[in-house]
């Protein structure tokens, strides 16, 4: 017979969720830890806040623009919105 959380008392089931998230949060941790070294460990030129933020805002702007377009195929009325603010 297999117990599941449900069947468990619930200050089991309650330690088993502690468990389970310590575990997630350790696995994300590495998996964090490593892709950060990954950057680091990149031997290209690194970028400037002011390249990243251009390169960003056309990429946003031409995700604006697709999706205005398919929705004006679909026939539904789109309005521009705001600037975006930094």
């Amino acid at each position: 017979m297999t117990t599941t959380v449900n069947d468990m008392d619930p200050r089991d089931a309650s330690q088993a969720e502690l468990m389970r998230t310590g575990h997630q949060t350790a696995a994300h941790n590495r998996w964090l830890a490593a892709e950060i070294q990954d950057a680091l460990d990149d031997p290209r030129p690194g970028l400037s806040f002011d390249e990243v933020m251009v390169a960003l805002d056309a990429e946003i702007g031409a995700a604006e623009r697709q999706r205005a377009a398919d929705r004006s195929r679909a026939g539904r009325h789109v309005t521009s919105s705001a600037p975006r603010q930094r």
